[in-house]
């Protein structure tokens, strides 16, 4: 009971610290894991997981990652293997081609390089450089150096034990980089799949105070009144053109899981699959209004 005690007021301390952020799952025991993670749930949603009985779409997305395929979802979060997938489901150029998969920095070969490229690791967010012109990047060689061996000792499932990133092993890849345009929709689209349909669309509009924020159609293109913090923005985007191909592959990538968002870049009459996401925001997805949670996690059939 005592050392229960004691662990408990240095890892609250730590908690408040991080917010249940990484690096505080690196170091806390293994018997507050499950504490803690409610506890940082409840923070952001104003409610704790309840993995008995899942009602709301964040409580059954972090229940499925636990209870569905696990070994394939670890496939599919490596960026990497799951071009492969795609390709075998879509078949070839629907994702980035390929320039190389390396160990570390030192390993990568600029001379043979184009002039632009993206670098990203293979087992996380946030770990990409879009390199729109390598003679700059050589001149801050060093720096770039230390970001990735920082990438490639990170492991993810120490950010939000999302047991997915777990199994990965971690890499850097080089990869075409999509030219972007001013567009009048955004560069991205996200495709919600329940039970193998798509559901619910997804388009990034931007981050205010270190906050992204969305909004949300159905699948005709109608504006919906999810939303996530920080505040609902009531301004139609138009529809993409390719719209009807997108809810296709969206039907066929996810025919086997019962919930997975499926991220999509279209550029030049091309269409990207850029990553499979089981875990948005890692199962925390701050919605405005804990009725939207509700609402969409009836709508998602886990038994």
């Amino acid at each position: 009971m005592r050392n229960f005690i004691i662990d408990k007021l240095i890892y609250d301390y730590y908690f408040n610290k991080t917010g249940g952020f990484y690096p505080f799952f690196k170091y806390c025991p293994d018997y507050l894991k499950e504490y803690y993670l409610k506890k940082r749930a409840y923070n952001v949603l104003g409610y704790e997981y309840n993995f008995k009985e899942p009602k709301t779409l964040n409580e059954k997305i972090r229940w499925l990652v636990y209870n569905e395929k696990l070994d394939l979802k670890t496939k599919l979060t490596d960026k990497i293997l799951c071009k492969s997938y795609v390709a075998l489901r879509l078949g070839q150029n629907h994702s980035a081609d390929l320039y190389g998969i390396y160990d570390n920095f030192k390993e990568i070969d600029f001379s043979v390089m184009p002039r632009q490229f993206a670098l990203k690791a293979n087992h996380g967010w946030r770990m990409n450089i879009l390199v729109k012109n390598k003679s700059k990047l050589l001149t801050n060689y060093t720096s770039i150096e230390k970001l990735t061996k920082r990438w490639l000792r990170t492991n993810l499932y120490d950010f939000s034990l999302e047991p997915q990133y777990k199994g990965i092993k971690r890499k850097l890849f080089a990869e075409y980089l999509r030219p972007w345009k001013n567009d009048s929709f955004r560069r991205e689209i996200q495709v919600y799949c329940f039970n193998g349909n798509p559901v619910l669309i997804e388009l990034p509009l931007g981050i205010y105070n270190r906050i992204y924020y969305s909004q949300f159609y159905d699948t005709n293109w109608k504006l919906q009144k999810y939303y996530t913090k920080p505040y609902y923005v009531n301004q139609e985007n138009p529809a993409p053109q390719e719209l009807e191909t997108l809810l296709e592959y969206s039907k066929i990538l996810s025919a086997d899981f019962n919930f997975v968002r499926i991220d999509f870049a279209i550029f030049d009459n091309n269409i990207h699959v850029v990553e499979m996401t089981f875990t948005p925001c890692s199962a925390i997805i701050p919605f405005a209004e804990q009725s939207f949670d509700i609402e969409l996690g009836e709508m998602l059939n886990i038994k």
